[in-house]
């Protein structure tokens, strides 16, 4: 299956332990780690276009998740290194 290409990414942010010192009282001390992950498939034709299918899960804010899907066409048109037009 050249044609066809699976990906997946995770990233994942650690808040770790703070020390506010004296300053302590007067900030929230939260152990909330952001992450997201995204899962992707594309199919290419031709060497001059593919389609992307991407999902995306963004849990970077506490309380507020994101989800995106994106449908992408991408195409190459024009002279380059690989052939002479």
């Amino acid at each position: 299956m050249p044609r066809w290409r699976i990906g997946t990414r995770y990233d994942r942010l650690s808040a770790g332990s703070v020390d506010f010192g004296a300053n302590g009282a007067f900030f929230d001390i939260t152990d909330f780690d952001p992450s997201r992950w995204s899962l992707m498939t594309d199919y290419s034709p031709s060497e001059f276009s593919r389609f992307r299918l991407q999902f995306a899960r963004n849990k970077s804010v506490q309380g507020d998740p994101d989800s995106q899907v994106i449908l992408q066409y991408i195409m190459s048109i024009g002279p380059h290194g690989a052939h002479k037009f």
